[in-house]
């Protein structure tokens, strides 16, 4: 080993156990294990979202992009982007079933953990890094519990994968290369529209870190291919909204209004909009005895918006919810294109009034929640209801994810400063971990948001370990 002193520490030690093949083996075998102990754990919850995304797919099957497409044509879609509903119809059409959609998800997470460790290897060729990326892997079982949901997290993780492991393995892009990653950020974005950004900033930081002129027409073109995927969804909002738009008409302000207000009215669910349910969570972002005002506030800020926009609900609105009790009790209301629009533009212009208004609050609980998007965080009210059992469940959950992202915040650019991690080769990491967790930050908490990301996470975590305990690792010779 490269470092002599370390040679006989006990660090030293575990790591020529984990250098090992039986080890690396015994440790893909636990997880295997461990994945299908959580599969088989969560078989039966159905989150909320599942009945939107059902809905989308139906409506495409019956020619229509709308979660109330048996009531006509006057109810095109405004919450959703159409990738993943589009996948869901497809798999229904194909094999009867939206259920077959979780077995392509279990082995699109097994693709995932190939293609991570992959990489890891193209960066770092040490057998212990990958097994210690295993070992980190242990305890976060939030990633397999999106395996057997109808949620658009393990496919984002699995394009995602493919396109670092591309990006990596090929350090001067070919045209190809640049139209393959532009397609699966495309991807990802029809998934998860909170994308639309990154591929701008993926093409900066690639300029600003590699300074590589002769990947750069690359990189445009892989802008290029990523806006192109973007225009379909465009036109079909101008078609059917009268506004070219590529992401939703219920946009960011939607959810940033939400994102304000959740960490002062705790322990209440929206009786508005989403009916979200705003988490209690350990620590208090506001006195328990301001809630009641909170939520008075909270409340007095929606009836001023209804008031701008009651006058634009039409007679389609109307019938909608005249039905919604008998017939679709889990679909989203999808009103019409000026109140949709007006509503946006209103949640928004509050939001960000609120958020300036109140720095302290603002910086204090978007803080947690950088924390919190990492680390699955414990109910107040579900800890003191939970079993002795389950209470330590939790706390191993929380306190282990809490763990391993205080060692990434210390460890990893640690491991940069001590030149023990290589910026060129690892930027692409960074970028997608700085950007899932800055973009999130505005919404409400929701750790599921930084899944796509956590296999990068943990590699780039366990890659600073090994390179501060046994020097810098040889990378593979990369085209």
């Amino acid at each position: 080993m490269r470092n002599n002193a370390a040679s006989g520490s006990w660090l030293a030690r575990m790591f020529v156990l984990l250098e090992t093949k039986s080890a690396f083996r015994w440790l893909l075998l636990v997880n295997a294990l461990v994945t299908v102990a959580v599969i088989w754990m969560s078989k039966d919850t159905i989150l909320s979202d599942t009945w939107s995304y059902l809905g989308l797919a139906e409506g495409i099957r019956h020619g229509q992009y709308s979660m109330w497409w048996w009531l006509g044509n006057d109810y095109p879609d405004t919450f959703r982007t159409p990738g993943y509903p589009l996948l869901i119809a497809l798999f229904i059409s194909v094999f009867g079933t939206w259920r077959s959609v979780l077995v392509a998800q279990f082995l699109l997470y097994c693709c995932s953990l190939y293609l991570i460790l992959k990489t890891i290897e193209l960066i770092d060729g040490r057998r212990a890094t990958r097994s210690l990326f295993l070992l980190l892997l242990l305890p976060i079982i939030n990633v397999p519990f999106y395996i057997p949901q109808l949620y658009t997290e393990i496919p984002v993780l699995a394009a995602i994968g493919l396109a670092v492991y591309i990006a990596v393995r090929n350090k001067s892009w070919s045209w190809v290369n640049a139209l393959v990653i532009g397609l699966l950020m495309g991807f990802v974005f029809q998934f998860r529209p909170i994308f639309l950004l990154f591929p701008f900033i993926y093409v900066a930081s690639a300029w600003v870190v590699e300074r590589n002129k002769a990947n750069l027409p690359k990189h445009l073109a892989m802008l290029g291919m990523f806006v192109l995927t973007l225009i379909p969804f465009g036109v079909w909002n101008k078609v059917h909204h009268g506004i070219f738009k590529v992401t939703p008409l219920q946009g960011a302000g939607s959810f940033m209004h939400i994102g304000y207000w959740s960490g002062k009215t705790p322990g209440y669910t929206d009786e508005f909009y989403l009916r979200n349910f705003n988490g209690d969570e350990m620590i208090p972002f506001t006195p328990k005895d301001s809630i009641p005002a909170n939520i008075q506030a909270y409340r007095m800020e929606w009836e001023e918006i209804n008031a701008q926009i009651r006058p634009l609900l039409n007679k389609h609105d109307t019938i909608m919810w005249e039905v919604a009790p008998t017939k679709r009790l889990h679909a989203e209301p999808t009103y019409n294109t000026a109140y949709t629009l007006r509503r946006d533009e209103l949640l928004r212009d509050k939001a960000v009034n609120d958020y300036l208004n109140d720095p302290i609050y603002t910086i204090a609980f978007k803080t947690y929640s950088a924390v919190r998007l990492w680390v699955v965080g414990i109910q107040v009210n579900e800890y003191a209801e939970a079993s002795v059992m389950g209470k330590v469940k939790m706390l191993f959950i929380t306190i282990s994810m809490a763990v391993i992202l205080l060692l990434f915040l210390i460890l990893v650019p640690l491991a940069y400063v001590k030149r023990r991690l290589s910026v060129h080769q690892t930027w692409v990491f960074v970028t997608y971990i700085v950007y899932f967790t800055l973009i999130h930050l505005p919404f409400t908490i929701q750790s599921r948001y930084t899944v796509p990301v956590r296999f990068l996470m943990l590699a780039l975590l366990a890659m600073a370990i090994t390179g501060l305990v046994l020097g810098k690792g040889k990378a593979k010779n990369l085209s």
